[in-house]
């Protein structure tokens, strides 16, 4: 693998002469104009002999000399913008290349020959998969130039199965409508567009054929959110007042406009908080009475619970009849078109992460095997990519590492439930694992997420910045902005006393403070950690009543302002 370049720079006649792999577009802030632009890039592999790189460093550059004609208050509002944008530049990761259009796949790309836009491949991409399509927007009239970028994964890997030498990729494409972060991002939108979709495409490239197998991810196609509240996982909340049918006649036209049949596997809990959505999606789907739609409920947690995961067979069992009838793109090096695919399967859980990567691998390697039998790769009599063997191992790591690239872009975290895919098997470790994940996602989820959802906004164009932005028009970055800042970054954690023998206590502290015209609560979250003392009394019994007093009116009291800690988004609307 290529490391990232080193770029030089060169004063010529007194501008600063910077080497970049490529231009991304420009954007509006307070300050004036931004050229966005990749300083570096790594190397991930060839397709058809086509280099693809991985975006590896940006760089702003502000066509604006100076900040002089800028308030304080403006200066400090535009570094805010700067920090957005780089959130999700730094977000991993983005791929582009120079001679391959990666937001196409095989099968599109195929039938859009010979209607090549000669001003790039930006203008022949699919723009529900270019994450610069907002940025591009300053450029009308220079669309060569830019580069068009995918967000998602790309992985390829030479391998060697029974002597015969292939190339095995796999890319997954994120879709630029309607995303965001995974607890305000949620359902659909009016224009039928879901959150965390995206498509995922394996490709197997031998000297004489290539086949593509595409599927898809997203969000149950319903009005429905699950608005972070300083609980665990909050209860998701059907909404009312929404044309549920209208929004999802047209995600589903355009899905089969585009891919052809769609068998719709969802993976969610037909009981507890999860059934609402699991009874609406399938009543919603019969009600619509699409023939190109097979809707298939397998309750994940019940099937495979105590980690009876190879109980994933009866679903697949289910689907078999639909993927053989779908097929898979299949050329030769001449251009010539063996077979289509003719319909995805369509996977979804309660986030379109976990339970949905376990189930996609399952699927991409059964069309791997059958491709490998159908291209007489495989021994007569073999069905299955041997155990042992070196692929096995890079499939299931690709896959896993697919799921956690996913997983961070949109919740934050790596994925649950991939030593799964990494082993083929449940483990005490990968569980343990997944706890440290689920923690972390609420923390990222109820006091980082406003922020990066606000960027994911400005970066894709759907917030435009005024340049008169806190001084002419009001600014969403206000004074009370940085009070709900502190508010909810603010935890005090007070070691009160020593009590006998490794007896420690963190008390609460509520401070109540007056700041303008509100008041502010700064609460400190309290716990106390009883370390196996010699013996107990009834001080002790005391003290652990009161501190359980407490807690609930600390619970409580969190519970009744969750609003005031959790970080919630500002850029709501387009201007």
């Amino acid at each position: 693998m290529h490391t990232a370049e080193s770029k030089e720079m060169l004063p010529i006649h007194g501008y600063e002469m910077r080497k970049i792999c490529g231009v991304l577009g420009i954007i509006q802030l307070i300050s004036g104009l931004h050229l966005v632009v990749v300083t570096h890039r790594n190397f991930v592999g060839l397709i058809y002999e086509e280099p693809i790189w991985q975006m590896a460093g940006t760089d702003l550059i502000p066509l604006t000399a100076t900040l002089t004609h800028l308030s304080e208050a403006q200066k400090e509002q535009n570094a805010i913008y700067l920090s957005m944008m780089r959130q999700v530049l730094d977000t991993p990761y983005f791929y582009f290349s120079y001679g391959l259009d990666l937001s196409n796949t095989l099968q599109r790309t195929s039938n859009n020959a010979g209607g090549g836009d000669v001003r790039g491949y930006f203008m022949q991409s699919d723009k529900r998969f270019v994450w610069n399509v907002g940025l591009a927007k300053q450029f009308p009239n220079l669309p060569k130039y830019i580069l068009p970028i995918i967000h998602g994964f790309v992985s390829i890997k030479d391998v060697t199965v029974n002597g015969h030498s292939l190339s095995w990729v796999l890319i997954s494409r994120r879709s630029v409508r309607h995303a965001g972060t995974r607890l305000f991002c949620r359902g659909i939108n009016s224009d039928g567009d879901v959150a965390n979709f995206v498509e995922t495409e394996q490709i197997l490239i031998t000297e004489d054929d290539c086949v593509s197998f595409v599927q898809t991810r997203g969000s149950i196609p319903l009005f429905w959110n699950q608005t972070p509240n300083l609980q665990y996982k909050p209860r998701p909340q059907l909404a009312t007042r929404q044309d549920h049918m209208l929004a999802c006649a047209r995600h589903f036209d355009e899905q089969c406009r585009t891919y052809g049949a769609q068998c719709l596997i969802n993976l969610i809990d037909h009981k507890g908080a999860e059934e609402v959505l699991e009874k609406a999606y399938e009543a919603t789907v019969r009600a619509l009475g699409y023939p190109l739609l097979t809707y298939v409920s397998f309750d994940f947690h019940k099937e495979c619970k105590k980690m009876r995961y190879d109980r994933l067979s009866l679903l697949m069992s289910q689907i078999e009849s639909q993927q053989e009838l779908f097929g898979v793109f299949h050329t030769d090096p001449t251009g010539q078109v063996h077979s289509s695919q003719k319909g995805v399967f369509r996977t979804n859980c309660i986030d379109c992460l976990d339970r949905t990567n376990v189930v996609q691998s399952l699927i991409a390697k059964r069309s791997l095997e059958q491709t490998l039998k159908t291209l007489g790769i495989f021994k007569p009599g073999q069905k299955h990519i041997d155990p042992d063997s070196q692929f096995e191992a890079i499939f299931k790591e690709v896959w896993a590492d697919n799921a956690d690239l996913i997983s961070v872009q949109y919740s934050g975290t790596g994925a649950l439930k991939t030593d799964f895919t990494r082993t083929g098997k449940r483990t005490v470790q990968g569980m343990l694992r997944d706890g440290l994940n689920s923690l972390t996602r609420y923390v990222k989820n109820n006091f980082q997420d406003g922020f990066r959802q606000d960027s994911i906004k400005l970066f894709l164009g759907m917030y435009n910045v005024r340049e008169d932005e806190g001084l002419v028009c009001p600014s969403p970055f206000t004074s009370d902005a940085t009070v709900d800042m502190r508010k909810r970054m603010v935890i005090f954690l007070l070691i009160s006393m020593l009590l006998k023998r490794k007896f420690v206590i963190i008390e609460l502290l509520i401070i109540l403070r007056q700041m303008s015209t509100m008041v502010l609560f700064e609460v400190a979250v309290f716990f106390v950690i009883l370390l196996y003392p010699t013996q107990y009394s009834i001080k002790t019994g005391y003290m652990l009543i009161g501190w359980g007093v407490v807690f609930a009116l600390t619970a409580r009291f969190f519970r009744k302002h969750h609003k005031d800690f959790v970080d919630h988004p500002k850029l709501n609307s387009k201007k």
